[in-house]
């Protein structure tokens, strides 16, 4: 396992995508930081790592898009079937080796509320979760790409994908609130929902029944709840996408309130799509 982490590191710093991501990374925190902060000695991350957060978002798939999909692309990863590893070492070394480049940048941030000591009193617990926050945050993001590196063997086309998905993922609550607040709107909304489920189940498995067995259960399900109780589904949209959204779990931690929920969320998606990862990649070492 030590061995694909130490080769997947490598790989990121023997081209550009790992020296372009750690840079444009430390370039817009020190420029958010800059205007914000030192401009107007203001002592306070929070807004700075915010500005910082859509950066991030958008270059994320300059990591994630090669680590599944060059493989496939390329045909090494039959090379990686025949290791005498577990698919879930490979995937957890790949995925380890991601955030120590996430790492770097978030080491140097480490440094600036030290340097923002000079303008008053500092509250360095209030600081530190806020960036245990953007970091877990962002350990989400690359997990969620990389599962969707593993979906295709195209890495442009995965950088695409990601790049929308999380688009979405950060747009999603001023989305939500597009939507009606009716029972029906949110019977609608949960439905669309239903069938991209549906639709991701089909890219990792490859079937047409299976994919929509999943879209149909899911419907079915709902249905059923609507039936049961529509009053329940005034709004329910709404909330249930503030509630999962990533970006939303960071604010409590940018008013110094440490979230345990949050960590165990962020900690719970990450794992999540890491698992959809092995499972993806187990898939096609059987077909």
């Amino acid at each position: 396992m030590f061995a694909i982490y130490q080769k997947e590191l490598k790989t990121y710093f023997n081209n550009l995508f790992g020296y372009l991501y750690i840079a444009i990374v430390i370039l817009f925190m020190g420029i958010f930081s800059s205007i914000i902060n030192f401009k107007q000695a203001y002592a306070d991350l929070s807004y700075s790592l915010d500005n910082l957060s859509l950066v991030v978002l958008l270059v994320t798939p300059l990591l994630t898009m090669r680590s599944i999909a060059e493989e496939r692309q390329k045909k090494t990863d039959q090379l990686l079937y025949s290791l005498p590893l577990s698919m879930s070492s490979v995937v957890v070394a790949k995925y380890l080796a991601m955030l120590t480049v996430f790492l770097i940048p978030m080491a140097v941030i480490c440094l600036y509320p030290f340097a923002l000591s000079s303008f008053g009193m500092i509250n360095f617990a209030r600081m530190f979760g806020s960036i245990l926050a953007f970091f877990l945050m962002g350990s989400c993001l690359l997990a969620i790409g990389m599962f969707i590196s593993s979906l295709t063997e195209n890495q442009i086309i995965s950088a695409i994908i990601s790049f929308v998905v999380m688009l979405v993922i950060y747009f999603s609550t001023a989305l939500a609130n597009l939507v009606p607040a009716t029972a029906q709107g949110s019977f609608v909304a949960f439905t669309v929902m239903a069938l991209l489920f549906g639709l991701i189940v089909y890219l990792m498995v490859k079937n047409y029944v299976i994919g929509l067995g999943a879209s149909a259960i899911c419907e079915v399900t709902l249905a059923v709840m609507f039936r049961s109780n529509q009053a329940a589904f005034e709004g329910l949209f709404g909330k249930v996408v503030g509630w999962i959204s990533v970006y939303e779990r960071c604010y409590n931690f940018y008013m110094g309130i440490f979230d345990l929920t949050a960590i165990v969320y962020f900690l719970s998606v990450s794992f999540l799509f890491v698992f959809l990862t092995v499972q993806a990649v187990e898939k096609r070492r059987w077909s």
